[in-house]
């Protein structure tokens, strides 16, 4: 019952991320910056984002214009890590006999018997990919909490740090202002790849 439950969370989650936009919320976001209470609306928004599904680069960005970016890393970082368990919970949890979350389960557990847990999330987390379909393949492929937490730790790092540095030199805070830069989205792929490419060699050797 638990795992159909996880199931159908994963859904929400997945529909939140389709209907709900971060646009939608620029006005809510200014008055955060505007207010006393902003570390408590932080958490708040942090809070919700898996359940809205927010990239994590627009609160990154949010916390490097409101708190620079020595200190808006480490705060960022950590809502990147926090804010990814609920997804990775979700894919433990979701049920593996299903047509649709089996599949899923059976791929996510190949992918990361290849590639090695720590890995195969740094790779996952360094290519352009969403937070939470790469959070709940990490829960489906049975990576356990340590790996989860340190593979999203150095695999979100140079994205916390674009996006940070980013926010920190907004002179407005809007979400265009927020766009990655495509050479480090590019950088990104590349290290991805790099990462990845002994695994290819290897699977292309035994077929070969």
């Amino acid at each position: 019952m638990k795992r159909y439950a996880a199931g159908v969370a994963l859904t929400a989650v997945l529909v939140l991320a389709v209907v709900a936009r971060p646009a939608d919320a620029l006005g809510a976001l200014r008055t955060a910056l505007a207010s006393p209470w902003f570390p408590v609306l932080l958490v708040g928004l942090y809070a919700v984002r898996p359940l809205l599904g927010w990239p994590i680069s627009v609160l990154s960005a949010l916390v490097g214009f409101q708190y620079g970016l020595v200190a808006g890393v480490p705060v960022a970082l950590a809502g990147a890590v926090v804010t990814s368990l609920p997804a990775y919970a979700a894919g433990r949890y979701a049920p593996a006999d299903g047509r649709l979350f089996g599949r899923f389960s059976d791929g996510s557990q190949r992918f990361f018997a290849a590639t090695g847990d720590v890995r195969g999330l740094v790779a996952a987390r360094f290519a352009p990919t969403p937070a939470e379909p790469v959070s709940a393949a990490a829960g489906a492929g049975d990576v356990s909490l340590r790996s989860f937490v340190a593979g999203t730790l150095v695999g979100e790092l140079p994205w916390v740090v674009a996006t940070v540095a980013l926010g920190s030199g907004l002179d407005a805070f809007t979400m265009a202002a927020t766009d990655v830069n495509p050479v480090v989205v590019a950088g990104g792929v590349l290290a991805a790849a790099v990462l990845l490419s002994p695994v290819a060699y290897r699977a292309w050797r035994r077929r070969a």
